[in-house]
């Protein structure tokens, strides 16, 4: 039941992602772009549906824990965030390059876990690695394109990463190296017969290289990466697994809504108080500067309880299917198909 909840959002992310080259593709053809005003309306929209994906990493990380106060998980969680924050705010451009370089692995890797949970595949090391670059596409291709906006948010977060990022060489080098890994991994998908991963790849692509790139990211991150781990969570959270092993997926996801609920309009208020409070005049490509920093500096804790999470889960012997899928309505792990 749980990997049909996640089938159920890929599908729905991949619907997204066509949609949205659709509709934001047209330049290609002369059609005329989207207003800037409607494109940062699409970034604020996908970074703010990305929040919840998140938002029970405090109650995933207690149950990690094993006995730990969930009081000191969420005050270390919440530290961390503040620490980096802060680093990004004061520290110069060195701290925002490592940590959209995390964030980049992290997405990667979650494109791996989910591939690995959609289809049981469990590809070699160098195929693996190739796997979780090309799953990276839809934040280092827009990256690699910029663009007149992106640069603009890019220079309200960092000037030097502005320029940085507007280097002809690094942008080459991104792409190159990112379609190198795009084939690697498509190619050995294909092999084994999981079309499905390559397909994913094709999208990703597809998403990063045609849609605007700001948007290309922000629909990326609040419409496939969010909605595929908020799937997932549903087979981690204890309540939402008992609710998802008697069939009541809808009743699973209002509980895994409910519980996301506060600590996501929390970071809504924190978003909307440093913007604020930070911004000289109401200008929104600033806005959106500061609530990149604030999504990348929680990026980092959320990158360390899912890290632990996905540990946490190779960690069980592989015990079948049907003790896997008993297991998961009281651990924190789902079950997986055998490799194929």
């Amino acid at each position: 039941m749980s990997t049909s909840a996640l089938s159920t959002a890929a599908v729905w992310s991949r619907r997204l992602a066509v949609g949205t080259v659709l509709v934001t593709g047209g330049h290609l053809i002369g059609v005329p772009a989207l207003p800037s005003s409607v494109t940062l309306a699409i970034v604020g929209l996908g970074l703010i549906a990305g929040i919840p994906h998140g938002a029970v990493d405090h109650l995933t990380a207690t149950r990690l824990a094993r006995g730990r106060s969930l009081t000191v998980i969420a005050a270390c969680y919440a530290a961390v965030a503040a620490v980096v924050w802060v680093l990004l705010r004061w520290a110069g451009p060195a701290a925002l390059v490592a940590v959209v370089v995390l964030s980049a692995v992290h997405f990667g890797l979650g494109e791996l876990e989910v591939s690995r949970r959609l289809t049981g595949w469990r590809p070699g090391r160098l195929t693996a690695a190739a796997t979780v670059v090309a799953g990276c596409g839809a934040l280092a291709l827009p990256l690699a394109r910029s663009g007149e906006q992106f640069s603009a948010v890019a220079a309200a977060v960092s000037p030097g990463l502005a320029r940085l990022l507007g280097a002809a060489p690094l942008q080459i080098g991104v792409i190159v190296v990112w379609l190198g890994c795009a084939v690697v991994a498509s190619v050995a998908a294909v092999r084994e017969g999981h079309t499905v991963v390559a397909l994913d790849i094709v999208l990703i692509g597809a998403l990063g290289l045609v849609a605007p790139p700001l948007v290309a990211f922000a629909v990326w991150f609040g419409g496939w990466h969010a909605v595929r781990h908020s799937a997932r969570l549903l087979s981690v959270e204890p309540g939402c697994a008992a609710l998802l092993a008697r069939g009541r997926r809808r009743a699973a996801v209002h509980r895994l809504a409910g519980l996301a609920a506060l600590p996501s309009l929390a970071v809504l208020m924190a978003v909307g108080a440093l913007a604020g409070v930070t911004l000289a005049a109401p200008d929104p490509t600033a806005a959106v500067a500061e609530a990149l920093r604030v999504l990348l500096a929680l990026t980092v804790p959320h990158m360390v309880v899912v890290f632990w999470l996905d540990h946490d889960c190779d960690a069980e012997p592989g015990v079948g299917q049907a003790a896997a899928a008993a297991r998961s309505t009281s651990s924190n792990c789902s079950p997986r198909r055998s490799s194929s």
